[in-house]
């Protein structure tokens, strides 16, 4: 996951996934969870270059051309359905969107808690990668911070090259368990808060 942090606060989020397939399959789906405030848009899906089209059923165990990919709000939760052909193959898509509301700015600092792996998966994760990659500004040591969840999960934070590009790597992720990537800079970074959450 590579998460760009927008001069607004808005969270444009790239998800590459790589299945390793045994036997036919022809429909994938994420859900997406949003807490009270929080907005996702600019959804699109990918294959080696190729963008999957639009309008297809979000409706779990539908069937759609391959090649193409829907979107259903279940309030409190965005689910994104694509459709696609595979047989004994590993095969790697890209889901794509922003979110809005997610990071949260205070007074002195912007908070962004995402949850870079979800709870629904019912196999295991051999290894998950996230990176964050912030707006251009100067930063002292120990502006930036970086923290993964749970102390569970094997795994390991970095600032990244020159102390400004968080990144989190979890391996042996267990099937039913979420990972969260937690990264706060000073409110200075951000040129405007309208794609934020604020707070005192």
């Amino acid at each position: 996951m590579t998460v760009r942090v927008q001069d607004d606060g808005s969270l444009l989020v790239t998800e590459q996934i790589t299945y390793a397939f045994d036997g036919s399959f022809t429909g994938g789906y994420r859900e997406i969870p949003l807490r009270p405030g929080e907005t996702i848009d600019q959804i699109t899906v990918e294959e080696d270059g190729r963008e999957y089209t639009p309008g297809a059923s979000a409706e779990l165990g539908s069937s759609g051309a391959p090649g193409t990919f829907g979107v259903a709000d279940l309030g409190g939760r965005v689910r994104v359905v694509w459709h696609y052909a595979a047989t004994d193959e590993a095969r790697t898509f890209v889901l794509d969107n922003r979110l809005r509301g997610l990071a949260v700015a205070y007074d002195d600092v912007v908070d962004v808690n995402l949850r870079v792996w979800g709870d629904e998966w019912d196999v295991r994760l051999d290894r998950l990668t996230a990176r964050m990659m912030l707006p251009p500004a100067d930063l002292a040591a120990g502006e930036l911070l970086v923290y993964g969840h749970p102390a569970s999960v094997p795994g390991s934070t970095t600032l990244g090259d020159g102390g400004r590009n968080p990144a989190l790597e979890a391996t042996g992720v267990p099937a039913g368990q979420w990972v969260e990537m937690r990264v706060v800079f000073p409110r200075r970074v951000l040129s405007g808060t309208s794609g934020a959450a604020t707070a005192s």
